[in-house]
C-alpha cells in the first residue's frame, strides 16, 4: 500500500496546539509537540520494514 502522510495541527485549548499525523494506510500519531515531531514520526512509520 502506499503512504500518504498528512500532518495537521489540534487546537487544545488556550492558545495551545499539539501536532498529528495520520496515514491513508490508517496509522496515526497524536499529541506531537511541533511539527517536525510529527514529520518525523511519520518518516519512521513509512520508512519501517514491512511499512504499514
Amino acid at each position: 500500500m502506499r503512504h500518504q502522510i498528512t500532518v495537521e495541527p489540534e487546537h487544545r485549548g488556550g492558545g495551545r496546539y499539539t501536532w498529528n499525523y495520520l496515514c491513508r494506510c490508517g496509522a496515526k500519531g497524536y499529541g506531537h509537540q511541533t511539527k517536525g515531531a510529527a514529520a518525523n514520526a511519520a518518516d519512521k512509520h513509512v520508512s519501517r520494514d514491512g511499512g504499514c
